[in-house]
């Protein structure tokens, strides 16, 4: 029997992003109800990535439809550097306008706030849904996108469903741990409802073991209502955290 003992060490790693290109492992926060990464919150952020498109003579996108989900970090100092993830790459290609604007608009913002945390200044992580039609000409006051993530509608139950459905088909034979332990799953919702690129945030540490999640998650075959956008389906990234009783 193989037991999974590196598993639960995952507490213990830092998380890892990409800082244009450049991996770094640090202590990040999010933000907590009641601190905005940026000043005026979201209404503000949309209302001078507007200003920054026109002052800057910027061209809109061929594509209506194209978006980008943008993140950042923003350092203690009040700089911010774009995130980009290993799975952002498919995005970053099919959406290839919306992120290039969004990365030069960046260039231009300076109204962020780091986190504070008892008092102290610390790097966090805040994201924004960037769909460069409704920033342009489009552009209404106190404009913020009508997000609508994607959904597991096709049994009763909704997402709950989903996991009874995924824990019914992961083949955990042959594995024994000592723990309760958690893992998350990512993976990709698509425009038609097909779940995608599916992965682990980080990985049990056997290879085998991961798979078999991946393998229990494919063999799902309902399909997802997906997300939209400001009315619009996009590819909507899914995180789904799956909890590990300790052995009966």
């Amino acid at each position: 029997m193989i037991m999974i003992k590196r598993i639960l060490l995952l507490g213990l790693i830092g998380v890892t992003v990409h800082l244009f290109g450049q991996v770094i492992s640090s202590e990040l926060y999010i933000y907590p109800k009641g601190q905005e990464a940026y000043t005026g919150g979201e209404v503000q952020f949309y209302k001078d990535f507007h200003q920054i498109l026109i002052d800057k003579k910027l061209k809109p996108c061929e594509n209506k439809s194209e978006f980008y989900y943008l993140k950042v970090l923003v350092n203690e100092n009040s700089t911010v550097n774009y995130v980009k993830e290993e799975t952002d790459t498919e995005m970053e290609t099919k959406n290839k306008c919306a992120h290039d604007l969004s990365l030069e608009v960046l260039e231009h913002m300076d109204r962020w706030n780091p986190v504070i945390v008892d008092g102290v200044k610390k790097k966090a992580v805040s994201s924004f849904f960037i769909f460069p039609d409704a920033l342009f000409g489009n552009y209404k006051e106190a404009y913020v996108p009508e997000v609508y993530p994607a959904s597991f509608e096709s049994l009763p139950g909704g997402i709950n469903k989903f996991r009874e459905e995924v824990a019914k088909r992961i083949d955990l034979r042959g594995f024994e741990w000592k723990s309760a332990f958690k893992l998350v799953v990512i993976f990709v919702v698509e425009r038609d409802g097909r779940i995608n690129d599916i992965k682990l945030e980080q990985s049990s540490g056997i290879e085998e073991f991961d798979n078999r999640i991946i393998e229990g998650i494919k063999s799902v075959r309902k399909k997802w209502t997906p997300g939209k956008i400001n009315g619009v389906p996009v590819r909507y990234r899914f995180r789904l955290p799956l909890n590990f009783g300790p052995p009966q």
